[in-house]
């Protein structure tokens, strides 16, 4: 199998947002949008040549695409007969309407994702990450009214300034978010998952401190801790694998011969954590 099963195809490159730890925010720019005819023709292509059921549609951002809700109904439009399913990550609050969304589903309801990647206002501000609460809130009421039950939360630890009531921001937006959705369908499902911040080249965080692995894991645990009570579901990424990304990012040459030798020593599909050998 491939690594997803389903026919990816890029709406536009660079973003609008310019979050501060985002690498690819940066050194993508400008923005730049394919035209929606460019796109179907992708997907008529694709699709007839692969026998995919997906689609997805992808960038950094894809609901900042400018004519995202026309080009979805149309491509909702000529598959919808093949029951092929088109999904749409990274989605912004009020990015498509509700007769959009309503389309999606009649095919097949595909998951919802929101980055809020701060648990609160303030560290969102920081890390100039362009959502509020009200817009996240909004986003949920919208899904679950529609019949989608669950979605996910992505949040990242160790931005700077981050201090224990952030912490607890994650936990409080996580159960805030359930409890509205939980209106509209009673087994609604809310997912955090939580990666820690590697601070990359070419960002306005470059010269910050990546946290210590063992720092990174006492704030998921932390959250594990905090959230297990409620039975709401957290995934977190190795902060071994994380602490691995951070040396090689601001590594150097130098570096090469040292993937090499873990390459000989047996490393391989090290971001798959069945494959990943901290050790060696």
């Amino acid at each position: 199998d491939t690594v997803h099963n389903r026919l990816p195809i890029e709406v536009m490159r660079g973003c609008t947002v310019g979050c501060r730890f985002c690498q690819a925010g940066m050194i993508y720019r400008p923005l730049r949008e394919r035209s929606p005819k460019r796109i179907l023709d992708l997907a008529r292509c694709g699709l007839s040549s692969t026998g995919f059921e997906d689609l997805s549609l992808l960038s950094l951002y894809t609901g900042d695409y400018t004519l995202i809700d026309p080009l979805t109904k149309q491509l909702l439009k000529e598959t919808q007969e093949k029951k092929i399913a088109v999904s749409l990550p990274s989605l912004r609050a009020g990015s498509l309407t509700d007769d959009t969304i309503r389309e999606i589903k009649r095919v097949r309801k595909t998951g919802f994702t929101i980055a809020p990647e701060a648990g609160s206002q303030r560290l969102r501000d920081v890390i100039n990450k362009n959502i509020s609460d009200e817009e996240i809130f909004e986003t949920v009421e919208r899904v679950s009214s529609q019949g989608w039950t669950s979605i996910k939360l992505y949040f990242m630890v160790g931005f700077p300034t981050e201090t224990k009531s952030d912490l607890d921001g994650i936990v409080d937006l996580a159960l805030k978010v359930r409890r509205l959705a939980r209106r509209h369908e009673k087994d609604f499902e809310v997912t955090v998952s939580v990666g820690t911040l590697v601070p990359k080249p070419h960002t306005p965080f470059q010269w910050d401190a990546q946290i210590s692995t063992d720092e990174s894991l006492r704030r998921m645990r932390y959250l594990v801790d905090r959230l297990r009570p409620y039975h709401l579901a957290v995934k977190y990424w190795d902060p071994k694998s994380s602490w691995l990304e951070g040396v090689l990012t601001r590594g150097d040459r130098r570096l090469a011969p040292v993937i090499a030798a873990a390459e000989s020593a047996g490393c391989a599909f090290d971001s798959w954590t069945e494959h990943f050998q901290y050790d060696t």
